[in-house]
């Protein structure tokens, strides 16, 4: 690899033109020079996908790619990640809308990566837009125990946490730095996940072939998310959570391993839905989604 390896950004607009605008201009600041921001408008329904075009049509660096549908992140992400990967893409950072990039986070991110020629992808920590102190995501790794994701700093300051870069056997496609010759070794993602659980999965192949992911805490991304309860429980959501969980057991796991995990999801993990759905104010609307989703997911035909 060059000493100054392309990195090319990939991210979804989904009716969110002013979200994705901000995005774009912290990918612009950042200390290491990106060579192309692709934009993959999914079929917006407010115009924001023209309303991009129209911005940034002057703009070398900017791409602004029309999804005839909502593809949902895996499939809408292994698009722009093959167009980036054809113009000669040696890193390709897939990142929210709803994030606000660090200057040199990328360049951390790279660093770490240029030291050890295995390594698969990076993550940076991802702090709460309203707390930028405070973690909503780190480096985490996967337990059968709880049949999900386990992140440790997760909720805790920043400052709190060790600086130094660790290795994770998760980490988010909130905010992801992936290495070539990754995509090459591991596939891409699965889109049978239509939204949420791709990242899961696809950390767990990179783990299964042998491949390391680092989680970075000195590079940081603010995301604009708040409280979970509230934003994290529309029917839209707890459908694609339940469903993508779901065909994450029935993937990774058979026999009595699958039987736990699809138990663990209609009782524990429902309980604690139906609990989120109270706190947040929700209606019963989301918690039959919630359930629905799991169903849905028990069924569901592998795409890849």
């Amino acid at each position: 690899m060059t000493a100054d390896p392309s990195v090319h950004a990939v991210l979804m607009n989904w009716n969110a033109f002013n979200d994705t605008v901000e995005c774009i201009a912290s990918l612009q600041r950042s200390s290491f020079p990106l060579r192309d921001i692709i934009v993959l408008d999914q079929a917006s329904a407010d115009g924001s996908g023209q309303r991009l075009a129209d911005r940034y049509k002057y703009d070398n660096q900017i791409m602004v790619i029309f999804n005839e549908v909502n593809y949902g992140f895996a499939k809408g992400a292994n698009i722009g990640i093959k167009l980036a990967l054809n113009k000669g893409a040696d890193f390709v950072f897939l990142i929210n809308n709803d994030t606000i990039v660090s200057e040199d986070c990328i360049r951390r991110l790279v660093e770490i990566l240029k030291l050890d020629s295995m390594g698969a992808a990076a993550g940076p920590a991802i702090m709460y837009y309203s707390s930028p102190g405070k973690i909503w995501q780190a480096g985490g790794f996967f337990s059968k125990l709880r049949m999900g994701v386990v992140v440790p700093g997760k909720g805790k300051e920043l400052h709190d946490i060790d600086q130094s870069a660790s290795r994770a056997t998760f980490l988010t496609g909130c905010a992801l730095l992936i290495r070539r010759c990754t995509f090459e070794r591991v596939g891409f993602f699965d889109t049978s996940y239509f939204f949420y659980g791709e990242d899961v999965d696809y950390s767990l192949r990179i783990r299964d072939e042998g491949m390391s992911m680092y989680f970075v805490p000195t590079a940081k991304v603010l995301h604009k998310i708040d409280y979970i309860a509230v934003d994290r429980t529309s029917p839209y959501v707890l459908y694609h959570l339940g469903k993508s969980t779901m065909i994450l057991i029935r993937k990774r796991f058979s026999g009595l391993e699958q039987w736990y995990g699809v138990t663990l999801q209609f009782t524990l993990y429902t309980a604690f839905r139906f609990w989120q759905i109270i706190v947040g104010g929700s209606g019963w609307d989301s918690a039959l989604a919630w359930l629905k989703g799991l169903y849905h997911g028990l069924s569901a035909r592998r795409h890849d």
